[in-house]
C-alpha cells in the first residue's frame, strides 16, 4: 500500500474505465447539480469502503495489479488487488459478474476466507454460468444480489442455494431525476445501447409524423456529439463515419446495427452520441414519453434509463424481454410491446401520441412508483445492510 492511502474496512469492485471520473470527482459532480449520484459510491460511502476502480488500480494498487491491467485487462489488475489487500477487508462488494466470480474462485483455489457479495447481472452467460455450473464459486460468496427475477430463477438452475439469493432492483436519485416545468415538445426519445433493438425502433417509426431522438451513451463511442443534420439524396438521415473506432467492441455492434439498417436513418430520427446528465435530463423532460427498444434478452438491460424516465414522470414504452419484466406495470407506469414487432411497437407509439392523457397519467403513476419503490438512499442502504451482514 502506498503511503498515506488508508485502507479501510471494506471495499467495493466496480466496473470503471481508465480516466473515468473517480470517486472524489464523482462526488463533487453530484454535490454540484451536474449529475445524479452514483450508487455505488453511496454504498461505500456507508460502508466506509474502499472504491476499486481504475484510479484505485493505478494509484494505489501493487505493481503487480498495475502490470495486469495494462497488460491483460483492468478487471484482471482490480481482481487481484482485491485478493491482495482480502485479509485487510471485513466484507467484499464486487459490483459485476466478471469482477465477482474470478475473485470467488480465486478465494476458493488458495483456501482463503474472504466475506464475499456479488452483485450480479447475468448469470445466463456462458461464461459466467460456467463459473457457477462447472467451478462452484458461489461456495465462497456469501449472498448475490440480482435486481431481476429471470436471473433469480436461472441461478437457482445453476445450483445456488436460494438462501444465498437476493431480489433487489436498482434505484435511481429521485433529486436529480424529476419532473421539470419546461414544455413538452412533439418528440420521443431513445436512451440507452446494451441490448438495444434499433433496427425494430426505426422500422417502427419511418414515417411516423414524431422526432424521434436516441441519446446512445458514452460507454459504446467517444465523448462528443454525433451530428445528425446530414441527409442523402433520398432525404434520408445518414449515419456518422465512426471508421477510428474499429476493432472495438462497440464499432463491432455499431456495424451489425448498420447492415441492419441499411446504412441510413430515417429524416425524423436523430442520435446523439453521449450527452452529460443535465442533457440527458432535459431530453427526458420535452419527450411526450420515453421508448427502450430491447432484443430478447435475459438480463435486466435498459434499467438505469427505466428508472430515470419514470423519476422524470414519464411514461416507458418497452419489449418485454425476458429478464426486463420487474420495473414496468403494464398499463399503469407505462407499456410493453412484444420483443422485435415493429408493427405492435408502432401501434402503441401512434396510440399514445394521439392519446396524451393516457401518457401523462402513466408518467405520474411512474414517478410515485419509484418514489415508493426504487429511491436511491433506500436502495443504497439495504445493500450495505447485506454487505455488513445486518
Amino acid at each position: 500500500m502506498e503511503s498515506g492511502q488508508r485502507q479501510r474496512r471494506n471495499a467495493v469492485l466496480v466496473t470503471s474505465l481508465p480516466g473515468a471520473a473517480d470517486r472524489t470527482e464523482l462526488e463533487r459532480q453530484a454535490g454540484a447539480g451536474e449529475r445524479h449520484r452514483k450508487d455505488y459510491v453511496e454504498v461505500a460511502g456507508l460502508l466506509d469502503a474502499d472504491i476499486i476502480d481504475s484510479d484505485f488500480v493505478f494509484r494505489h494498487g501493487s505493481w503487480l495489479a498495475r502490470l495486469l491491467a495494462r497488460r491483460v485487462g483492468l478487471p484482471v489488475g482490480q481482481v487481484w488487488e482485491a485478493f491482495r489487500r482480502r485479509r485487510g477487508y471485513d466484507h467484499v462488494l464486487a459490483w459485476a459478474d466478471r469482477l465477482g466470480l474470478p475473485l470467488a474462485l480465486l478465494h476458493k483455489l488458495t483456501r482463503s476466507d474472504c466475506d464475499l457479495v456479488l452483485l450480479s447481472v447475468d448469470l445466463a452467460a456462458p461464461k459466467k454460468a460456467r463459473f457457477i455450473r462447472r467451478f462452484r464459486v458461489h461456495t465462497h460468496i456469501r449472498t448475490i444480489l440480482t435486481p431481476s427475477s429471470r436471473q433469480m430463477a436461472i441461478a437457482q438452475e445453476l445450483g445456488v442455494p436460494n438462501s444465498k439469493l437476493v431480489l433487489d432492483p436498482h434505484g435511481v436519485d429521485t433529486r436529480f431525476w424529476h419532473p421539470q416545468e419546461s414544455a413538452v415538445e412533439d418528440m420521443i426519445c431513445v436512451v440507452g445501447w446494451e441490448a438495444r433493438d434499433y433496427a425494430t425502433l426505426v422500422k417502427a417509426v419511418r414515417g411516423l409524423q414524431v422526432d424521434v431522438r436516441a441519446a446512445v451513451g458514452s460507454m459504446v463511442f467517444s465523448s462528443g456529439e454525433v451530428e445528425g443534420d446530414r441527409l442523402d439524396a433520398e432525404g434520408r438521415r445518414r449515419l456518422p463515419d465512426l471508421a477510428p473506432l474499429k476493432g472495438t467492441q462497440g464499432y463491432q455492434s455499431y456495424e451489425r446495427w448498420v447492415a441492419e439498417l441499411g446504412g441510413s436513418l430515417p429524416a425524423n430520427v436523430i442520435w446523439y452520441q453521449q450527452l452529460s446528465a443535465r442533457e440527458l435530463r432535459v431530453l427526458y423532460a420535452k419527450a411526450r414519453f420515453v421508448v427502450i427498444p430491447l432484443h430478447d434478452v435475459e438480463f435486466d438491460a435498459g434499467a438505469t434509463a427505466i428508472l430515470e424516465a419514470m423519476a422524470m414522470g414519464k411514461a416507458v414504452v418497452l419489449s418485454r424481454a425476458a429478464g426486463q419484466i420487474d420495473l414496468v406495470r403494464d398499463g399503469i407506469d407505462g407499456v410493453y410491446v412484444p420483443p422485435a414487432d415493429a408493427s405492435a411497437l408502432r401501434a402503441t407509439l401512434e396510440y399514445l401520441l394521439s392519446h396524451p392523457e393516457e401518457a401523462e397519467r402513466m408518467g405520474r403513476s411512474a414517478r410515485a412508483r419509484v418514489e415508493a419503490q426504487f429511491e436511491l438512499d433506500d436502495y443504497a442502504a439495504r445493500v450495505a445492510s447485506v454487505v455488513a451482514g445486518r
